[in-house]
Formats: structure tokens, C-alpha cells, sequence
């Protein structure tokens, strides 16, 4: 006897911890790049573009080029951009922003038609610019020196999108890090992207008597790896920035700014400054520093000078290159005792004196005055040098030898309790030129301030010394002693002892939930000044295993550990991954795939993303950067995943939305954007995902299924494309837009399956069974400009039912309802798998070359239309519709599917097929997939055997 299975509504989801027959009804054993939801299944969400990473580069301002102000032509005109003023090589040039100006002349070259082309063409040739490569040619001016102004797109990988909460009035902005520069994100439509790494040079003022502004405001850089995410907290007035540990932890990268008792001479003093000669310096006029470990005639001598924060007064020469100078620095509130002074340290605050260290950072707003396209640095704000001193004479810190030690990095910061916690920290004394990573250490600050830089007279140990403060956030206050540790009072430290790194960190309720590498402990506060935190064992099994995996829910913080996705309480640690339990263990390893495992939670949707390089030995080329996300579904303890590629996540609030005249500078045209108008990406401030990638791309992880461009083209050579750490996966398909020069007219608006070559490049293929379809690309220029947008192909496949096998006997398939969203005229690919053969679609066959399918029996369509079926069946106008009157209306209608099979079980499956995905009308690749249930006709059939 037949029965009518009826699926639906789907309230689980991805599950492959059985076989695929035992399962339930609504599990399904493979769900790529699509998800469950509030009891139906629906196609990846896409993603809208936010911008790009951008950099405005002026050679003749310091502040912009720390190189050379100008390139020389050679012979025949050719020079390099990106290249000849060092700047990032992989970078590319944003068309209709260059202005090169040459000295035989002079002569201004642009590019206002924005198409490699630079007006005027010249004497002699035309002028042309390669966007991708920075490369100009311009023959009239061989030999020439030029100066240029242009900006462009570092492309790096994207490290950090990060809340932004200076002023308590105001919502909270976005600052995004790459590997090496800060960025302030607008919240203002079009959402402009512009750096921001410059130090303070704060306005002259009457709390800072003698003090000149620099001229020239000091940029900065940082020096991590590309797996280095950063960690960021807004506290006090600013915005306190870590880019971890290098793992395994070397110290090249991570160290103080300062000038060593070594490279210092002592000339002389008054009560408020002191004369220094100091070697390798890179102090000018305007610039900050703090001063320790000078020693005078008699220990009140030394400490009426050390801990003195200050301001440089005079400098000879007053450059900002690095020489032997005389600087005189002010310490305005300080009484210094007649010297001599044997030589202490100069901590560097606002400039530095190693490019390729990075202390912790701290940033109090824009140094500039927000213009996009030609900003003007005024230096009021920006970032500061922190390293606090640790304790007020040599201390033993975590059972080191007794040294004047200072914080100059850490994993995690966290403020708790009135004090800001440092986790994981690395130290660094100035008589010992290396840093010294604590890896189950936290160094915290003293009860009230984190700041450190003041000028005050008196003892710093006393509590009636009065301090004024330098170069801090408004309204902020400082102590010396802040961070000391061998004082009772001020800061501290406290050791787990456990001889493991702590790696995830995470507020719960009224406690801090700290993960290490294979323990789960929570850091609880004592109420006692002395030692005012203490650590408590949670679990002993499943520790943590990604720094920015940590996810805090009121009921505890997920996190992705060695042993997996796990669910830690104050009292109880758990995997709440049981329904994939192997997942975990597919995250590569190798390239410091832990340390590029990342999160984000979406509270409007109610779900998770975990994103991490997968581990995939059938693959030939294995890709660094994260390229796989797994989906948690925590409203319905559901999973998906998806293959997509990004380095990290933030949050983003719009202040300003989009409309006629603007929507078209973030998604091209109103055609491009497919989200309703009542999506969650309309609402102002609401809080919408963002994500980053590999080259520097930002986009909106949207409420529709579109896809914005994620990818660039560095060069184009015949069907080759290189595009680094494109991430892309054998048989991807992508399509390409923007691309300038011959090779335009063949690949703009053209799609493409791809094979990988290696980790940067890859080649096109044209539809396989048409080439003259879609040509293959021939030789052709290629000026820049080219983007790429990937198509994500869904594959959902159901439980394998055995309807007959309480009967001993096999299953006939009969026909089929399925009830899907509806869609103006789109479609998908129906397969059916039948007798526990989950690979090969029975109604499909198998495909052999210069043949027909070999399964010659098939009859039936694959297309399973999720539009009315009407003329796109080619039915005539008095028969356009076989479903009833209304299906053109509806939200959802039913598709009938006729078929007849047998098979010991009956599977199904929803993807698109190869045709369906070169859709040259793009009316497939972006449509909505929404299944909200089907039913199938089964009957008994023959014996099982």
C-alpha cells in the first residue's frame, strides 16, 4: 500500500554523524552553501559591498611617503607607481584619482576618463596608466622625475572590523586594520574608506607650556602576519588595539619604542626639562615620550625625574629622519633635581624608532578631517605608544629574574571591574634586548585608570601625589604607578600556572570565561585589592583553539577548541557540535589555520558564523586563508556550511541608507540590489555583519541572495588569470565586470567555470558543452580595473527514506510536490538518488564525452522551475499557466514532478546544474531558493536482496 510522505516544516538541519538513512525526516546529511531556518531551508545568504581598503598617497607629504618624493623615468617613459615609491606591490590604482606631475615642463598628467589612458597624451606618445601594476608610460617625459597623487587599494588581507566608541554620545563607528595600516570606516552612504595611521600631534594648549605642534604629523605602520587578527577594546576614551602573538611566538615583530640607556647622553637639566644627546633618534619638535630608569646623585634625585612623561621643546637637527640629535624635553608639572643624571630610557609615544616592532596602541579618533578623496591631516587625534612600566624597581614578574620589565604586547585586552586586563602578555626589559611571552599570565592595571603618562611632582608611590596628565583622551586621568606590581594598590599580575597559552577570552554574567589550549577556567573577582582575581578550573577536557572563535551567549561562550565546537558555562563545559562531530577535525592546521579561525554573531537572524581554511586532501592546491564557514543556527541547534572566503568579521551601523542617486556607488545599479525594501540592511543603526577578505574587500554579509565582487584581477594573460589568494575552489563559477583594455569586450559580464592553478592563479573555462557560447579568451591589454564576483552553486541533499523496509522490500517513487518560494522565472536542478547511492543521480546519469547520458532509459527533466511554470515551458498565450490563477501572486506555489523508480531507499537533491549557472541573464545565479517542504509519493516494491 502507497503512502504520501509529507517533509516539512524543516526544523533541523546538517547533521553526519549517521548514516543517512537513520537520520530524521528534516536532517539533512549534506547542506553546502545552504541553511535551515525557521522551519524551511533556503539558499546562502549574499553579501552587498561596503568598499575596499583604501590608502590616499600624496609623494611630496611626509605624512603620506616615508620614501622617496619622486621616481625617474627611464628611457622610454616608463616608470612604476606602487613600486618606485615602495608601496604594496600587489596593490592596484583606483582609476580617475592620478595626478603625475613630471619636472620637464611642467606638465600635469591625469586620468579623467578613467580608462589607462592619461591626459595629456604629450610630445612624442601617449600616456598610459596600468591600474593593476602602477606601471605609467609616458614617452614625451623619458628620463624624466615625476610626483604623483593617487589613490589605492594596498590589497591586503583584511585583520580587524572593529567598534569604534570614542564618545559615549555617539553611536559606535567602524576602524578596519589590514597587516599593516588602520582605516576609518563612514557610516554615511557610500560608506567611504580612508587610513588613519598617524600618531597623536595634539593641539598646543595652556596645560602644555612651550609645546609647538608638529609641522609634519608623524605616520605609523603595523608589522603582523597575515593570520594575525586584531584584538580591540574601547575603554576610557579610546580604542586599545593588539595584533596578538606570532605564533609560534617569535619577537621580532613585537617590542618598545624607545631609546636604550646606550644611544643617551646627558647634558643637562633645569626644573621642568632635560638636554639629551641621543643616537638613531627619531624625535622632532611637537613629538611625546616618558622617561625612566635615569639615575641621579641620590635615590630622591632619580625619582623626581623617572616617570615623567613630556613633550620635546627643541630638537637640533629638527628632522624627522633618524641622526644623532640634541633634544630638549619639558615636563611641565615635574620638579627634577639638579643632576648629573646617569642615562635611563626615552620611551618614543608618538613616533618610532623600529618599523618593524609594534607595541600595544591605543587611538582617541581621526587625525584627519574626514574628506574621502583629499584628506588634510590636522593630527589632533591618532594613535599613541603604550608600554606601561611594571613595577617602580626590579621586580620578579611570573618567576623571571628581577628586572624593570615592560607591557609591550598581549593576546586579548579586557576591561573587568574598573581595570583593563591584559592577557597573555608579552614583557620586555630595557637591559635585555628581548620580549618575553607569559602565556597563562594576566597583567592588569591599577583600580580607576589604565593611563600611565603624567607630570607631577613628588613620589609616584604616594596617594597624595598629584598628577597631571599627557596626551591622553578628554577628560581622562593617569597615574605612573598605574601598572606596578611591587607596590600594594596599583596594578598587578596573576599566573594560572597551568604551563598552557590562554587563547579565548569572553565576558559571562559576572565573570571572565578564559579558555586555554586544553582547560576552560573563569576568572572571578575578589573584591580584594591585593589580589583581586582569581583563576577556577571549569573543565579539564575541552579547552579552546582559536583566539576569535569565541562567541558569548548569555548561557555561556561557544568556541572552536581542539576537540570541538564547545558550549563553556561558569560551572560546566560541552560540545553542542554532536550532530557533526568530525567537522571540527576538517579545519586545517598547517599555515596557522587555528590562528585564522574567526567568528560573528547575527542577533537579528539569530545565527553564527564560524569561518576557517578547510582541510580538503582531495584538493590540489591548499588555500592559507580562511575558505569555509560553518553555520550555527543557535534558535534551532541547526548547521550549514558554506564555501565562502573571509579573514575576519565586524559589525557595522548604517547612520544613512541608500537612495536613487547613491544606491548605484555600492551595488552599480538598481538592478544589482535584490534585498526588500523591509530587510534588516534598511534600518538605520541597526547593527548588520560585515565581513572582510583576503584582498581587502568589505562587504555586507545581505538579506538577499546577490553577491557583490570579492575578487581582483592583477593580470590577464590569454584564459590565465592571476588574482592573489583568490581562494577559489576547482569548478567554481565567477563572472568578471570593470576590467579595462581589449581584453574587456571578452570576459565584462561573461561567466566562467575556473581550474586552479596554484594559489594565485587560475584559468577560465567557457560552457563546456557550447564553446562557441562563451569563446575562450585570446590574447588582449589589460589596463586594470577587473573584478570578480563568485556564484555560489546550493547543494542540499534529504535523508535516504526507506519507506518499504518494514515490508522486506524496495521503494517506488512516484511523483513529487514540492512547495518553494516563488520567483519571477528562475529555476533549480532536481536530482533523485536511489538504493544508499548518495554520489550518483539516478535521473541524471553519467555524462560521457562526444556522448549521450549512458543511462538511456532517463526520461524526465532534471529542471525543477521555483517560478510559475508558464511560458518558460513554452506554452501558449490561451495556456500560460498549468497551476491555478492565482500561482503568478503567491509567495510560495507548488512544483508537480512526474517520475517512477525503484530503489532500496529514495534520496533527494536541490542544486543547479552546469547550464543552469551560465545563465547568460543571470536569472538562476542569484535568485532566492527557499524550500518549505514536499511531498513525495512512495510504494512498496520489489524484494529487498
Amino acid at each position: 500500500m502507497g503512502q504520501k510522505l509529507v517533509v516539512g516544516p524543516f526544523n533541523k538541519g546538517y547533521r553526519n554523524d549517521r548514516t543517512a538513512f537513520i537520520i530524521d525526516n528534516d536532517n539533512f546529511p549534506t547542506l553546502v552553501n545552504a541553511y535551515q531556518w525557521r522551519g524551511r531551508v533556503k539558499r546562502k545568504r549574499g553579501t552587498s559591498r561596503l568598499g575596499r581598503l583604501t590608502r590616499y598617497f600624496n609623494s611630496t607629504v611626509l605624512s603620506y611617503n616615508t620614501g622617496s618624493t619622486t621616481i625617474t623615468l627611464n628611457g622610454s617613459g616608463v616608470g612604476n607607481l606602487l613600486t618606485g615609491f615602495s608601496l604594496q606591490s600587489t596593490g592596484n590604482i583606483i582609476p580617475g584619482t592620478v595626478t603625475i606631475t613630471a619636472s620637464v615642463g611642467p606638465t600635469v598628467y591625469t586620468d579623467p576618463t578613467q580608462n589607462g589612458y592619461l591626459t595629456p597624451t604629450g610630445t612624442g606618445g601617449v600616456g598610459a596608466i596600468n591600474y593593476a601594476t602602477g606601471v605609467i608610460t609616458i614617452p614625451a617625459q623619458a628620463g624624466s622625475t615625476v610626483t604623483a597623487i593617487f589613490r589605492y587599494y594596498p590589497d591586503l588581507p583584511v585583520m580587524g572590523l572593529e567598534d569604534l566608541i570614542i564618545n559615549v554620545n555617539q553611536y559606535p563607528q567602524t576602524l578596519a586594520f589590514d597587516t599593516k595600516y588602520s582605516y576609518q570606516i563612514l557610516p554615511v552612504a557610500p560608506y567611504g574608506i580612508y587610513d588613519v595611521s598617524f600618531y597623536k600631534n595634539p593641539p598646543v594648549s595652556a596645560s602644555l607650556p612651550g609645546y609647538t605642534q608638529k609641522t609634519v604629523v608623524t605616520p605609523t605602520t603595523w608589522n603582523g602576519q597575515d593570520y594575525q587578527q586584531f584584538w580591540t577594546v574601547n575603554y576610557q576614551g579610546a580604542l586599545w588595539a593588539t595584533n596578538g602573538i606570532n605564533v609560534p611566538f617569535i619577537t621580532t615583530n613585537i617590542g618598545m619604542q624607545f631609546a636604550p640607556s646606550s644611544t643617551i647622553t646627558y647634558n643637562a637639566n633645569t626644573a621642568t626639562t632635560l638636554t639629551l644627546t641621543i643616537t638613531n633618534c627619531p624625535l622632532v619638535i611637537g613629538d611625546f615620550v616618558f622617561v625612566n630608569e635615569f639615575i641621579g646623585t641620590t635615590a630622591a634625585a632619580s625619582l623626581s625625574l623617572n616617570f615623567q612623561s613630556g613633550y620635546v621643546t627643541a630638537a637640533a637637527p629638527n628632522t624627522p629622519g633618524l641622526a644623532v640629535k640634541i633634544v630638549t624635553i619639558t615636563f611641565p608639572n615635574a620638579t627634577i633635581a639638579a643632576g648629573p643624571y646617569a642615562p635611563g630610557i626615552v620611551q618614543y609615544l608618538t613616533t618610532r624608532v623600529n618599523t618593524t616592532i609594534d607595541c600595544l596602541r591605543w587611538y582617541d579618533g581621526d587625525p584627519t578631517d574626514g574628506n574621502v578623496t583629499n584628506p588634510t591631516l590636522n593630527g589632533n587625534h591618532g594613535w599613541v605608544n603604550f608600554a606601561p612600566p611594571l613595577s617602580k624597581t626590579a621586580f620578579s614578574i611570573a618567576d623571571l629574574p628581577k628586572r624593570q620589565y615592560y607591557l609591550v604586547g598581549a593576546r586579548a585586552i579586557v576591561p573587568f571591574k574598573d581595570r583593563l586586563l591584559f592577557f597573555g602578555p608579552v614583557i620586555q626589559s630595557s637591559d635585555a634586548d628581548s620580549q618575553i611571552y607569559l602565556q597563562d599570565t594576566i597583567i592588569y592595571s591599577q583600580n580607576g585608570t589604565p593611563y600611565y603618562t603624567a607630570s607631577f611632582t613628588g613620589d609616584p608611590s604616594l596617594s597624595t601625589t598629584t598628577y597631571n596628565p599627557i596626551l591622553l583622551p578628554v577628560n581622562q586621568t593617569a597615574t605612573a604607578s598605574a601598572y606596578w606590581e611591587d607596590q600594594t594598590g596599583f596594578g598587578g599580575f596573576i599566573s594560572a600556572g597551568v604551563d598552557q597559552p590562554i587563547l579565548t577570552v569572553s565576558t559571562n554574567e559576572d565573570v571572565l570565561v578564559v579558555g586555554f589550549d586544553r582547560l576552560q577556567t573563569r576568572v572571578v573577582y575578589s573584591g580584594n585589592d591585593i589580589v583581586p582575581f582569581n583563576f577556577f578550573l571549569i573543565n579539564s577536557e575541552l579547552g579552546s583553539g582559536s583566539t576569535f572563535s569565541a562567541i558569548n551567549l548569555d548561557k555561556g561562550v561557544l568556541t572552536r577548541g581542539n576537540r570541538g565546537f564547545v558550549l563553556t558555562t561558569q560551572v560546566d563545559c560541552q560540545r553542542f557540535d554532536l550532530d557533526i562531530p568530525d567537522q571540527v577535525f576538517q579545519i586545517q592546521l598547517i599555515a596557522n589555520g587555528a590562528e585564522r579561525v574567526t567568528a560573528q554573531r547575527d542577533f537579528v537572524n539569530e545565527w553564527i558564523y564560524f569561518t576557517y581554511p578547510k582541510n580538503d586532501p582531495s584538493v590540489q592546491v591548499t588555500h592559507k586563508f580562511p575558505n569555509q564557514t560553518l553555520f550555527y543556527n543557535y534558535r534551532d541547534n541547526s548547521f550549514g556550511v558554506f564555501n565562502e572566503a573571509f579573514t575576519t568579521y565586524g559589525q557595522f551601523r548604517k547612520q544613512t541608507g541608500f537612495t536613487w542617486s547613491n544606491i548605484g556607488e555600492t551595488y552599480g545599479t538598481w538592478e544589482e540590489w535584490n534585498d526588500p525594501w523591509n530587510s534588516g540592511t534598511s534600518t538605520l543603526l541597526q547593527t548588520e555583519v560585515i565581513a572582510g577578505n583576503q584582498q581587502g574587500f568589505i562587504v555586507f554579509r545581505a538579506d538577499g541572495t546577490g553577491e557583490t565582487e570579492s575578487l581582483y584581477i592583477e593580470s590577464f594573460i590569454a584564459n590565465t588569470v592571476t588574482s592573489p589568494n583568490h581562494c577559489l575552489d576547482e569548478g567554481d563559477y565567477i563572472t568578471f565586470s570593470g576590467a579595462l583594455g581589449t581584453i574587456s569586450i571578452q570576459i565584462n559580464g561573461k561567466i566562467f567555470s575556473v581550474s586552479v592553478i596554484d594559489n594565485d592563479t587560475f584559468t577560465i573555462n567557457p560552457e563546456i558543452e557550447d564553446p562557441f557560447a562563451n569563446p575562450p579568451t585570446t590574447t588582449g591589454t589589460y589596463f586594470g580595473g577587473g573584478l570578480i564576483t563568485r556564484m555560489y552553486v546550493p547543494y542540499i541533499q534529504t535523508k535516504q527514506f526507506p519507506a518499504a523496509w518494514d515490508m522486506g522490500r524496495k521503494t517506488r517513487i512516484g511523483f513529487q510536490q514540492y512547495l518553494l518560494s516563488r520567483t519571477v522565472n528562475s529555476q533549480i536542478q532536481l536530482l533523485l538518488f536511489l538504493s544508499q547511492n548518495a554520489t550518483n543521480a539516478y535521473n541524471i546519469g553519467t555524462i560521457v564525452p562526444d556522448q549521450f547520458s549512458i543511462n538511456n532509459g532517463l526520461i524526465y527533466s532534471t529542471v525543477l522551475y521555483t517560478c510559475p511554470e508558464s511560458t518558460n515551458l513554452g506554452l501558449t498565450p490561451a495556456n500560460i499557466n498549468l497551476q491555478t490563477p492565482t500561482a503568478s501572486d503567491q509567495e510560495q506555489i507548488w512544483h508537480r514532478i512526474n517520475t517512477s523508480l525503484i530503489g532500496d531507499t529514495v534520496q533527494i537533491g536541490f542544486t543547479m546544474s552546469d547550464e543552469q549557472m551560465r545563465n547568460s541573464d543571470f536569472v538562476n545565479q542569484f535568485s532566492e531558493i527557499e524550500i518549505h517542504g514536499f511531498i513525495i509519493d512512495l510504494n512498496p516494491s520489489q524484494m529487498l536482496v
